[in-house]
């Protein structure tokens, strides 16, 4: 149970927010392409542009996985502009921003960043560069290859890294999401330069494509640059997954380090993502267990038993699935303990839910760090992204703050019942330690 200061009101309701309440506008539109063009308006504030393809690494041609990656690296690499990487950067960085790209399961996002909002020009002229004009210059192809695989051989040799590797493969194994994001050595030598423009002219466009920007411009203002530089191929828009199957659980996954003393552990379930109540509830789940340093996992793990550093948890969404996960760490003769702890919080949840007090204080403490988490324009971009493309929600700040304001202790009961069965848990360790060292008793 949560020590509830005097000063938190157990009635959250005057904690509701939108984007107003902080200063930013929502605008979209369409340009001639068909590609949706959204705008968060912060006056004055610097700007920061995002090219969102639906085409992550569950989208890799089977067998050669980590090609979203690999075409990562490939649209910050260099255009017959600027040919090489640095000079590419040069060009913004004197203008104090910066260019940078990241690839999940389901997204490739190009990101173009200015200090000052009258170098909105030089922001899209960038991006223009980046997703219209990549130059996949083969020496440079073979260059970027040899800095994937070192990157790989560095998450190997890393067990916290190599966990993040290990447990979509537990988790998701058998479908498109059960994938590597970097992909295999083997799978990175395999993929060609002609693989890699295949891959790039399938996903960059305008039916993969949506552009979310945040800062000192106004919607009209953006679209007429985006017209006259940002126009990839039209394409027929790519239909949303359909929701994926909930498999039976109770499975370990190791990736043995020996002679490692410290054994990294990611334990969790899998869930549906169609009903919002579910989402918020196990949302709200997850920031009471381990959303912050007054969490219980927190106070249980580390201030009562000294057996962890640190404990998380999260409820993470795609398209068509999701996933609850508890991330920590502990010395291998203290991980039976760790999972008998983990299994008690969760087994508490299951026969009571959260408590009117834990709730309440997770729900102020999620809304109110809202106003923490959204002070740059990159912030906002990166809250709005799924959004945007139809994942998770509800949408907007306005409506997901009052929908965590709905959450019941009731809900939180439903949810965890739901998707906490004794047999429907999964986990993943990286260490010196065996599946049969361990049991969870659900």
């Amino acid at each position: 149970m949560i020590d509830k200061p005097n000063e938190v009101d157990t009635d959250p309701t005057h904690n509701s927010l939108s984007a107003e309440d902080l200063g930013t506008r929502r605008e979209e539109t369409f340009l001639s392409n068909g590609s949706k063009l959204v705008v968060l308006e912060r006056p004055r504030a610097p700007i920061h542009l995002r090219a969102v393809s639906i085409g992550g690494a569950r989208f890799d041609p089977p067998g050669q996985e980590g090609t979203a990656h690999f075409l990562e690296h490939m649209l910050l690499a260099g255009t017959p502009r600027f040919p090489t990487k640095d000079r590419l950067a040069a060009y913004i960085e004197r203008y104090g921003g910066e260019i940078g790209a990241t690839t999940g399961w389901e997204r490739l996002s190009i990101n173009s960043t200015v200090a000052d909002p009258d170098d909105l020009g030089v922001c899209v002229d960038l991006m223009h560069e980046m997703l219209l004009d990549p130059l996949f210059d083969p020496r440079t192809v073979e260059m970027e290859r040899g800095a994937i695989l070192r990157e790989l051989g560095a998450k190997v040799s890393s067990p916290e890294k190599m966990l993040m590797e290990l447990y979509p493969r537990l988790f998701f194994g058998g479908t498109d999401l059960g994938r590597s994001i970097l992909g295999t050595p083997e799978s990175i030598r395999s993929i060609s330069r002609d693989d890699l423009i295949r891959f790039y002219k399938e996903v960059v466009t305008s039916g993969r494509l949506l552009f979310v920007a945040c800062g000192g411009t106004q919607v009209h203002d953006l679209k007429d640059h985006a017209e006259q530089s940002l126009l990839v191929p039209a394409s027929v828009p790519l239909k949303a997954a359909e929701e994926l199957p909930l498999p039976i659980g109770g499975q370990i996954l190791v990736e043995r380090y020996p002679g490692l003393e410290q054994v990294h552990i990611l334990f969790g379930f899998r869930f549906q993502t169609s009903s919002e109540a579910d989402n918020l509830a196990l949302e709200m789940i997850a920031e009471s267990l381990g959303g912050g340093r007054a969490s219980s996992l927190k106070r249980l793990l580390r201030y009562e038993r000294g057996l962890t550093y640190e404990a998380s948890a999260g409820a993470q969404r795609n398209s068509d699935s999701g996933r609850f996960l508890i991330k920590t760490s502990t010395s291998r003769q203290n991980v039976q303990e760790v999972l008998d702890v983990l299994a008690g919080e969760i087994r508490r949840v299951v026969t009571s839910g959260l408590s009117q007090e834990e709730l309440v204080f997770g729900q102020t403490r999620k809304i109110k760090s809202l106003r923490m988490r959204l002070q740059d324009s990159r912030s906002w971009v990166e809250q709005y992204s799924d959004w945007e493309r139809g994942v998770g929600g509800p949408f907007g700040i306005k409506a997901y703050s009052e929908a965590i304001l709905r959450c019941t202790p009731e809900a939180t009961q439903r949810a965890a019942q739901k998707y906490f069965g004794s047999n429907s848990w999964y986990l993943a360790m990286c260490g010196d330690i065996e599946p049969d060292d361990v049991t969870v008793n659900l």
